[in-house]
């Protein structure tokens, strides 16, 4: 339960960080917006079969947002052409479906920040992307003996990734109508197993009060300057850790006679260095190399699932090399990374493969040299979470 309060609090402040971003809080930029979704589970393992009678349910939100404006001037704003960001609260509904048999899943409270691109923009209407990450709160979880079908919600603390297209139409110098589609996805990033996660595929409308009369092609007055920005090749060091939770090392505890029904979070811990090239200001790509520290219990899995040993032996030890993109957004950055294991004694029945992929976020500290903190999604086959991993590095 700690645990949980440290994720919820540190995945909280992430979302302040990308929510205020470089904001002004005051009328010009606030707005306030209300709107519902209706939304279907996507038959993600057999979710469907497995508990569900019906798939549909309603979800409510109220957000705050804060805008950026052209007439403001700034650089990485019109780089983005003008974003907007926000705070959101949504209530949904899906502890109302029909279930088979008695296991149940529980409504969703999601707390999260969101990000609004635009695509297409002219005076009263615009429409493109929309981004929102944060943490849900749920009661009802995976347990053998009370909701054993509940395989997809494994701890009552969720992330919450939701990606979608919205338009907007101004129809008041001061209010607006947004429509859009979005994809959603919760799972705890494996912390806790069995945590298969949901998709859910919604669509919606909404309504939003600017405090003050808002255009959205506004002309700024000039064009601003390009930013300085450490142009060319920066050495970062970084050590990151979470937990991760194996869905196959409970296929053990289950086939066993022990009592625990719940697979245990062990630790992870990354220690990394890599080289990036940053050639604009928004973008740097770069290469790197890992290695990971994991405690596993591989040998009594592979001895209770299949009576026999991996002669290569086993080894709490990995290493990898990976290639990584950058974008960013003043002292914010976002990656997406693609990397090999080198190096891994995982066992005969590991759910570990060769390759695996990255998406993190960073913030950098301007009054601390190259001091950053971020956070990883750490995924293999591209959709199986394996970890969340928070990180402290330094960049030279």
């Amino acid at each position: 339960m700690r645990m949980n309060r440290i994720i919820a609090l540190a995945a909280c402040l992430l979302a302040s960080f990308l929510s205020a971003r470089g904001q002004m809080l005051d009328k010009k930029h606030l707005s306030i917006g209300a709107g519902g979704r209706y939304s279907y589970i996507l038959d993600g393992h057999d979710i469907h079969s497995n508990m569900l009678d019906s798939k549909g349910y309603g979800i409510f939100n109220a957000t705050l947002g804060f805008s950026t404006r052209p007439e403001d001037g700034g650089w990485y704003e019109r780089a983005f052409n003008y974003p907007t960001f926000g705070i959101g609260l949504s209530y949904a509904r899906l502890g109302m479906l029909d279930f088979k048999g008695t296991s149940r899943l529980g409504d969703f409270v999601n707390l999260y920040g969101w990000t609004e691109f635009s695509l297409v923009r002219t005076r009263r209407f615009r429409a493109g992307p929309l981004l929102e990450l944060g943490l849900a709160f749920t009661d009802k979880t995976y347990d053998y003996y009370e909701n054993p079908k509940n395989m997809y919600v494994g701890s009552k603390v969720l992330f919450v990734l939701g990606l979608g297209l919205q338009a907007e139409w101004l129809v008041a110098p001061q209010w607006s109508l947004q429509f859009g589609a979005y994809l959603t996805h919760h799972s705890n990033g494996m912390m806790r197993s069995p945590n298969l996660g949901i998709n859910e595929l919604s669509v919606g409308v909404g309504v939003r009060h600017y405090l003050s009369d808002e255009t959205f092609n506004a002309k700024p007055s000039e064009a601003p300057d390009k930013p300085a920005y450490p142009k060319g090749l920066r050495w970062n060091v970084f050590a990151a850790g979470g937990v991760h939770s194996c869905p196959v090392e409970l296929d053990g505890i289950l086939a066993s006679d022990s009592p625990d029904r719940l697979a245990p979070a062990r630790f992870q811990g990354t220690l990394g260095v890599e080289s990036v090239w940053r050639y604009a200001p928004v973008f740097a790509t770069g290469l790197g190399v890992e290695a990971n520290y994991v405690a596993n219990n591989y040998r009594q899995t592979d001895l209770l699932l299949t009576g026999s040993e991996d002669p290569d032996g086993y080894s709490p030890i990995r290493v990898a090399a990976f290639v990584k993109q950058e974008f960013w957004y003043r002292r914010l950055s976002v990656h997406v990374a693609f990397g090999v294991y080198l190096f891994k004694r995982c066992g005969l029945t590991e759910d570990v493969k060769r390759t695996y992929e990255k998406i993190g976020v960073r913030y950098h500290f301007g009054k601390s040299g190259g001091l950053f903190a971020g956070l990883d999604l750490r995924a293999h086959q591209f959709d199986r979470s394996y970890a969340l991993e928070w990180s402290l590095g330094y960049g030279f």
